[in-house]
């Protein structure tokens, strides 16, 4: 009980820089969103004193298994050693991270580690915007959200200046690949794949949006309601959103991190009411799946529970408690409802994933 009042202490006391009162419930922003706007909701959260102390505290953890030349994780890092073993574009999405870490923590280093990491997947790519490598398009729908949202803070945050022949090299081949998703014969076999994964859907439409934002590229936006449609039509009444047929705590959240940066930089004025309708009940049920220590539970899952499934280097997933805390931070940002900020504080310390 004491860690309980504890935390929602601190998540009164971060309240206030939290800043609630930005949030887009009450004042949405503009329909076809800018990248130099000085306002935009997503920058707010990632500046934030909770992710400050929840993700950003430690940056030199962010980039511990990268190769010299910027391979991540023990896949990658393998296979640029032979080309032999498979290898996921997807893998490089944690650049994505590290150079928003750098940005928060205004560390020019930090960020060149990250854009090295982006960089070495972007050497990857094909000439036609693929990537030669396992799960192509939904590998791909990771790496190039990650990406365009990393570009889109840096030139927000000013940071696209010091690094401008960079972000010069990695736009246009963040379009192609985005391109390259939306052929008609990729697409259609990338739906059909990705059919029984809701979070999916949210991946690809911030992955399209995003990069339509980043490029200015008004159809990549307009495909990508596509996949939130879809993905809206799927929500249980309950307000989980199903993966392979029954919920997961740990999944529900990554897909609804996903719709929340999709909420901040691509949705137009009549998507964001929809959307926000279904964050609203999907955050309510992942706040029934926290117990009052703070832990997620796992109990039930479909893909990270029970029997879990393994990752891309055949070890047990785990929980994406990182991701749990984030969404239920963003959201209480977005619906100006600080006692989500608590649940967050709660999940983060119990993770011990929050610092002071």
């Amino acid at each position: 009980m004491r860690s309980f009042l504890a935390a929602g202490a601190l998540a009164a006391s971060l309240a206030g820089a939290f800043d609630c009162s930005t949030s887009t419930a009450q004042q949405p922003p503009p329909s076809a969103p800018v990248v130099n706007t000085s306002t935009n909701l997503d920058l707010a959260f990632e500046t934030s004193d909770f992710m400050r102390r929840a993700a950003y505290h430690d940056v030199s953890k962010l980039n511990e298994d990268s190769s010299p030349a910027g391979a991540y994780g023990p896949v990658n890092r393998a296979w640029e050693q032979n080309h032999e073993a498979p290898w996921y574009i997807e893998e490089q999405r944690v650049g994505g991270d590290v150079v928003v870490a750098g940005i928060v923590t205004n560390d020019a280093s930090t960020i060149d580690r990250g854009l090295r990491m982006l960089e070495w997947g972007a050497q990857q790519q094909q000439p036609d915007g693929s990537f030669d490598c396992g799960d192509a398009f939904h590998s791909t729908s990771f790496f190039i959200e990650a990406a365009a949202h990393a570009l889109l803070v840096m030139h927000l945050s000013g940071f696209d200046k010091q690094f401008a022949s960079r972000v010069d090299y990695l736009t246009p081949r963040i379009h192609n690949a985005a391109l390259w998703m939306v052929r008609p014969e990729v697409l259609a076999a990338g739906k059909r794949h990705n059919a029984p994964f809701t979070h999916r859907r949210y991946a690809v439409a911030a992955a399209l949006g995003e990069t339509g934002v980043l490029t200015h590229d008004d159809a990549l936006v307009k495909t990508s309601r596509e996949f939130v449609y879809d993905g809206l039509s799927l929500q249980d009444p309950s307000g989980y959103n199903p993966e392979k047929g029954g919920f997961d705590s740990s999944y529900h959240a990554v897909g609804v991190y996903y719709a929340e940066r999709y909420y901040a930089w691509a949705a137009s004025d009549d998507l964001k009411r929809p959307l926000f309708d279904m964050l609203s009940r999907a955050m309510a049920w992942e706040a029934s799946r926290i117990a009052p220590d703070g832990t997620v539970m796992a109990e039930g899952n479909s893909r990270v529970g029970d029997n879990p499934e393994h990752d891309r280097a055949n070890r047990t997933k785990k929980l994406a408690v990182g991701q749990v805390f984030r969404a239920f931070a963003f959201w209480s940002m977005i619906s100006n409802t600080p006692t989500y900020l608590e649940l967050a504080v709660r999940v983060a310390t119990a993770a011990h994933r929050f610092s002071g």
